[in-house]
């Protein structure tokens, strides 16, 4: 591909950390060793940039002992075709996003103490749970929901940052790059019909229910909160058409761990 000279010097950018350009089944892996994406065959080898481990490597973001390392996305790529240069951010959660927002489920634990008459000898805590459902935030969503934002606004332009200082090369205006760049940011997660173990029997497969509990339906109308009665995919939807309609990004989506090796060879390549 013939890249513009700023381009170039995005690419070397990247390739300064070589030590971070992984399999994209390594970069999927969570905490435990375990990866997201099927790696059988070949399949998922396709290399990338581990987003989170060059952000972690990057002693811009310590001050005076303490880490204020923003949310980034796993893994990072570049592709150019035509005149079109794209960055393709990709995030990898082993969960199932067509669930219910945890929210949900505090809502119907506070729903069934208060079903099975315990309201008198537990009022206290059941009036603090109201008010902690009240505030409450969804962990999994924000993270989600501010990945792609952070990665773009703050993780990319501060590691540049970090990276011109440190070494003799030309100046980039990373942002003006980025704002002139299509990025493409995808979530991965783990598909209705993934079963790791082939041992495992089909019924032991998860199920996403489309049934939505009553409790979360009745206060996501009086209190105006979609969250409630959505699924995860469907409350980041709103998010990612912000991004889009923002020009953050230029496109956002989901893709399926099964599925991911098709996006590569499709994409990516």
């Amino acid at each position: 591909m013939t890249l513009t000279s700023d381009e170039i010097k995005f690419v070397e950018f990247l390739k300064s950390f070589s030590q971070f350009y992984w399999p994209s089944h390594k970069i999927a892996e969570n905490s435990k060793g375990v990866s997201i994406l099927p790696h059988d065959g070949n399949k998922n080898e396709f290399k990338m940039y581990a987003l989170d481990e060059i952000c972690h490597s990057c002693s811009i973001f310590k001050e005076g002992g303490v880490w204020f390392t923003p949310k980034t996305t796993d893994a990072i790529w570049y592709k150019k075709e035509g005149d079109n240069f794209f960055i393709f951010l990709i995030e990898f959660k082993g969960d199932f996003l067509c669930k219910t927002s945890s929210k949900c489920s505090l809502v119907e634990v506070v729903d069934s103490l208060k079903a099975k008459n315990y309201y008198d000898e537990l009022s206290p805590e059941i009036t603090s749970l109201d008010k902690i459902v009240d505030k409450y935030s969804d962990r999994m969503l924000n993270g989600l929901a501010s990945k792609p934002l952070e990665t773009v606004t703050i993780a990319l332009p501060l590691i540049y940052e970090e990276y011109y200082t440190n070494n003799n090369v030309e100046y980039l205006d990373i942002r003006k790059f980025l704002s002139s760049s299509r990025i493409i940011y995808r979530v991965v997660s783990i598909s209705e019909d993934y079963e790791p173990n082939r041992q495992r029997t089909r019924g032991r497969s998860y199920r996403c229910s489309n049934m939505i509990p009553s409790a979360c339906k009745k206060l996501a109308r009086e209190r105006h909160d979609k969250e409630l009665e959505a699924s995860y995919e469907s409350s980041l939807q709103t998010y990612h058409r912000r991004y889009e309609k923002a020009g953050i990004v230029f496109s956002a989506g989901f893709v399926d761990n099964i599925a991911f090796n098709n996006f590569i060879e499709n994409y990516l390549k």
